[in-house]
């Protein structure tokens, strides 16, 4: 098959992969969000010349009213009175009353009477989908529920009522508003288009037409759901906000406060009162409930300043409305288009990143996104239109991913690359598995946690001088052959030799688990293999110092570009070196960092002994050291015994009882040697008997810490 053919076909299959994802709903989701961050780039619209003023129904208005919600409706009448003495144009209730009164059924005529005589009030209602019922022979019952204000309230105002009722997309937020329903024959407006014959008179155009909506003289953008795109002007509390108790509290209405302690009249006092200011004077006032515990908040996709993506439904019919009277309608591309520029993007993504290799078509197709994303913001921001974004971002990942496995299926020799590269650090095995892509491997610098080991054996120039050159070699050569086939059992990759000494670390270039306890593992079981015969049959110990840490350092190709090493460098690789020359000051042969130590522990594998506060040269900040004795199921009761009593003696050093302290560390010096592994002449015991006969003798300041200087 040619070359040019196989491009065709993986096009091909990229192609039907790309339309297969394209109608998947979490990517429909993921573009809706996509657009919510097209809101936050573009920023919130100016509100303050806006004719909406939202009057709440608030946790404050409920405690500072003389009843608990659902207040009696004289207080409706009153807001009505007092809302048309300040001049409001509009009062619109995002309130359901379907109910009677439930103090008084003489409060409902004095409501109707406030709603007829001001002339200016609309209602809201909706119907509830009720679940459906299933009755034998598979007939399947939908039931819909009407919650409309009573027929006294209906008949008290020529304005009908506005459906309240709003579809959130299937993320549950709510992005578009609709324009109508129909409930038995009936046609009833949504609640911000119900308001508009307030506004504009009796005789307002509102008709639904098949490309658009028109209302009040202005034809309205119609998405696939034959709905109006909500031009969110900001997040929560944008409009101006009344507390409902403000409007009604004038001098015939005493409030909570006003019983209990002084008269504040909000409304009607001359110096500050609603009355004499300009804030409800010709405007459209809604009201509607922000109290939490009515559970009229909805995701939308403005964040408030608190950064929640929530707003009350009075508002969401406010930002409906506002974007009605402001003429600033969104729009966006329909379904087929959408696909069509998606698959469009796609071919462009294929070609122009099969054209490069590695970095360079990664690079093309970040590009090639970055600039979709550019030109969708700019078409939102300037243009008012929604394109598909992760359609095509996932479009552009799709053509890039067919043109690097197109690229691949004729680039074989990358894989002998990779092969000859890591096999001189990693076990043959593993490197097969890297290959066949079994498991997951990175290329190139990158910062990681990793875990790093150090060693070197002990007195090694000292050894070597009483050693013919080829007796020494072949020791060494047995020696590190040992050494590395233990590294690669335990999936470490060995970094260098250096001498006598050996640098490996652990997770990378393979992520494994538990690297701590794999390292861990290394140096015992090295440990055990440690005799080696020289030629003559006498047997030469060698014994070598250990250094571990875990933590966050760099891994990659170090070098120049003629030669490089796959290796670690960084602070955590230096302190693994300090640990195992900190092996010298406590005359121990393996120590770890307290990060090696706490994830290793994990395991119960190990047993570990705290050998103090160390700070090592070239570091500002103290490290905890411990020592790594040996498997927990190796060490007997009574090892386990002499370790607890080392514990309670450094206790004891740290806490300045300096003579306690050297009770148990003599008593414990004699058993070192025989219990554990550590040198002849140096043990942890001794070590910090030594160091409290020294302080005994010579008291430490006030600021001693117990950290050891080295």
């Amino acid at each position: 098959m040619s070359k040019t053919l196989s491009s065709v076909l993986t096009l091909a299959l990229a192609s039907l992969l790309m339309l297969f994802i394209f109608y998947l709903p979490p990517i429909k989701t993921a573009d809706l969000n996509s657009r919510d961050l097209l809101f936050e780039v573009r920023g919130p619209l100016d509100v303050s010349e806006s004719e909406i003023v939202i009057v709440e129904i608030s946790s404050r208005a409920d405690d500072e009213i003389p009843y608990k919600y659902p207040w009696p409706t004289y207080v409706y009448a009153k807001l009505i009175e007092n809302l048309n003495r300040a001049g409001a144009k509009v009062i619109a209730f995002d309130v359901l009353f379907d109910q009677p009164d439930l103090y008084d059924l003489n409060n409902d005529t004095l409501f109707a009477k406030a709603v007829e005589e001001a002339g200016n009030v609309v209602f809201s209602g909706r119907v509830r989908q009720e679940p459906e019922r299933r009755f034998l022979g598979g007939v399947v019952a939908q039931q819909r529920t009407p919650s409309f204000p009573r027929q006294m309230f209906l008949d008290a105002t020529p304005w009908g009522i506005g459906f309240v009722d709003m579809r959130p997309d299937m993320d549950g937020f709510i992005r578009s508003y609709p324009f109508q329903f129909n409930y038995l024959n009936e046609t009833y407006f949504s609640f911000a288009f119900q308001i508009l014959p307030l506004i504009f008179g009796e005789d307002v155009t509102l008709q639904n037409s098949v490309d658009h909506y028109l209302a009040a003289n202005q034809a309205i953008p119609k998405t696939e759901q034959n709905r109006m795109l909500i031009n969110y002007h900001g997040g929560y509390r944008s409009f101006e906000y009344v507390s409902f108790e403000s409007v009604i509290d004038d001098a015939d209405f005493q409030t909570t406060t006003e019983m209990q302690a002084f008269e504040i009249n909000e409304f009607d006092d001359p110096d500050y009162g609603l009355l004499y200011k300009d804030i409800l004077r010709d405007k459209i006032v809604l009201v509607g409930t922000t109290m939490p515990e009515l559970q009229d908040f909805h995701s939308v996709p403005y964040p408030d300043r608190s950064g929640e993506y929530s707003m009350a439904g009075v508002e969401i019919h406010a930002h409906a409305l506002q974007t009605i009277l402001g003429g600033n309608f969104l729009r966006e591309v329909g379904g087929f288009y959408s696909l069509l520029l998606t698959m469009i993007l796609l071919v462009v993504s294929y070609l122009l990143t099969s054209r490069f290799v590695g970095w360079s078509g990664l690079f093309m197709a970040l590009l090639i996104g970055a600039a979709w994303v550019v030109v969708a913001a700019m078409y939102f921001i300037y243009g008012s239109l929604f394109i598909p974004i992760v359609p095509v971002l996932l479009a552009v990942v799709v053509g890039y991913t067919g043109s690097v496995t197109h690229n691949v299926i004729y680039e074989e020799r990358e894989k002998k690359k990779i092969k000859s590269m890591f096999s001189s650090y990693v076990s043959p095995e593993l490197v097969d598995k890297m290959i066949s892509d079994e498991i997951e491997y990175t290329l190139g610098g990158r910062e990681d946690e990793l875990t790093v080991m150090f060693s070197d054996i002990e007195n090694f120039t000292t050894m070597s001088e009483s050693l013919e050159p080829t007796e020494l070699v072949s020791m060494i050569n047995g020696y590190l052959n040992t050494f590395t086939e233990v590294i690669n059992e335990e999936k470490g990759t060995l970094d260098k030799y250096i001498g006598d000494a050996v640098m490996a670390f652990y997770g990378a270039p393979v992520p494994i688990e538990n690297q701590a306890a794999c390292a861990c593992r290394t140096v015992l079981k090295v440990e055990q293999k440690w005799d080696v015969k020289n030629g003559d049959g006498d047997r030469v110990l060698f014994k070598t110092r250990f250094g571990i840490n875990t933590g966050m350092m760099l891994v990659g190709n170090m070098g120049s570009e003629r030669r490089f090493n796959y290796t670690v460098m960084g602070d955590n690789v230096n302190l693994a070196a300090r640990c195992e020359s900190a092996c010298k000051i406590f005359g121990v042969y393996a120590i770890v960092s307290e990060s090696t130590k706490q994830q290793a522990e994990t395991t119960g594998e190990f047993v570990f002994r705290q050998l103090g506060k160390v700070r090592v040269k070239g570091r500002y900040k103290s490290a905890d050291l411990y020592q790594l004795v040996g498997f927990s199921n190796q060490l007997d009761q009574s090892s386990l015994s002499l370790l607890r009593q080392f514990e309670t003696g450094l206790h004891f050093y740290f806490e300045r009882r300096f003579e306690e302290a050297l009770a148990i560390f003599q008593k414990l010096n004699s058993k070192e040697s025989e219990n554990f592994h550590v040198s002849e002449f140096l043990n942890p015991s001794l070590f910090y008997a030594e160091l409290c006969r020294d302080l005994i003798e010579n008291p430490p300041e006030n600021d001693w810490t117990g950290i050891i200087e080295r």
